[in-house]
């Protein structure tokens, strides 16, 4: 009886420990930029052991937008949906330089909107210059 106790007990400790594990963030690293409105906006790209790279960017009192890619991509130049929120979505064109780790992108979103960001240790002026981002 004893054996059989703690046989359940391991078999749920096991489980418990799988359902809660999560993938291990390998890099974590700043975005920053504004929509062509000029409104700023900051966020963060998180990199997982799993190849799942996640970022959020968020406009102070307004939204926040969050996407998804590959990490393992090798390629300077993706494309990354965009959602913010329930209704308004659009995509990302980022590109990357040496290493993958610095770069910029630029928005498009489906209610007309556009933004420029950087991230990494790219500043905004480096990469677009002291303007404001044009929309057309």
């Amino acid at each position: 009886m004893k054996s059989s106790c703690l046989h359940h007990v391991l078999a749920a400790a096991l489980l418990i420990g799988t359902a809660s594990a999560q993938p291990a963030p390998i890099f974590a690293i700043p975005i920053t930029g504004q929509l062509a409105n000029g409104h700023a906006a900051a966020g963060q790209a998180t990199g997982y052991d799993n190849g799942v790279g996640e970022f959020w960017v968020a406009f102070p009192g307004s939204i926040r937008c969050t996407g998804s890619w590959s990490v393992r991509d090798p390629n300077p130049t993706i494309v990354i949906p965009v959602a913010c929120g329930s209704r308004l979505k659009g995509e990302a064109i980022v590109t990357r330089q040496a290493g993958l780790m610095t770069g910029s992108a630029i928005v498009a979103l489906s209610n007309g909107q556009r933004g420029q960001f950087v991230f990494g240790d790219l500043t905004y002026e480096q990469a677009f210059g002291q303007g404001r981002v044009r929309t057309r």
